[in-house]
């Protein structure tokens, strides 16, 4: 179902953990048609894209519990010559800014000559308590060096969240119910699944659903929280 549709189903305080990466509003970038489809946040306005995903983040506030944590991947896009940074609307929602991980993918699908190659994306880590820590036991640093494995010939989303991500997440936080609001192939359900936590993922693409559905119940017999009530 639609992330707002979806969120508004959830009680106050009823999330431990939130881990997600938005669709990027990148227009006909990248084979955008093949990431995203139809489907809302691929070629929207800025300014109403901006203002969506304010309104997705605060209701993420909302679902989130007082000692919970939520982690926002994102990238500085280029439009129009210029670099759009996502803390420009990160800041503007009612969550607090932990701290700012860089993602190292070590590799680009647009290294045009015309700037430095743009390698890197950005996970906000928001809360709405500032006394909120992590249990960094894996010694992680604030940069990630992981290369995304998924191939775009092997189907048709290439912006799958690489597993190890969410493990890197999952390792320093203990709550029991995780939730991804742009689920996708659900790797956050997958990964939160296989360590044992609760999870709620939406996705409004019925396709990536069908995978993701396959995909939990491999796994154990999991299912996945769709559309039906």
């Amino acid at each position: 179902m639609d992330v707002l549709e979806g969120l508004k189903q959830l009680e106050n305080e009823s999330v431990d953990l939130i881990i997600t990466s938005p669709p990027y509003n990148i227009g006909k970038m990248h084979s955008n048609h093949i990431q995203f489809g139809t489907y809302a946040g691929n070629d929207m306005e800025e300014k109403e894209y901006q203002e969506w995903q304010i309104k997705v983040l605060d209701e993420c506030f909302r679902v989130l519990k007082n000692s919970g944590s939520m982690f926002y991947n994102h990238k500085v896009r280029i439009k129009n010559g210029l670099a759009i940074h996502p803390f420009e609307w990160v800041s503007k929602s009612k969550f607090l800014l932990k701290q700012e991980l860089v993602w190292n993918q070590k590799k680009s699908a647009n290294s045009d000559k015309i700037r430095f190659f743009p390698y890197t994306e950005r996970i906000y880590w928001l809360v709405k308590n500032k006394d909120v820590k992590a249990n960094n036991k894996l010694s992680l640093s604030d940069c990630w060096d992981i290369v995304p494995t998924n191939k775009r010939k092997d189907n048709n989303h290439i912006a799958v969240m690489p597993e190890k991500v969410v493990e890197n997440i999952l390792s320093a936080f203990e709550g029991k119910i995780v939730l991804d609001i742009f689920s996708g192939y659900a790797t956050t359900c997958l990964i939160a699944k296989n360590k044992g936590r609760e999870y709620i993922g939406f996705e409004i693409n019925p396709e990536y659903v069908k995978i993701a559905e396959e995909r939990l119940t491999k796994l154990n017999g999991g299912s996945f929280f769709s559309s039906q009530p």
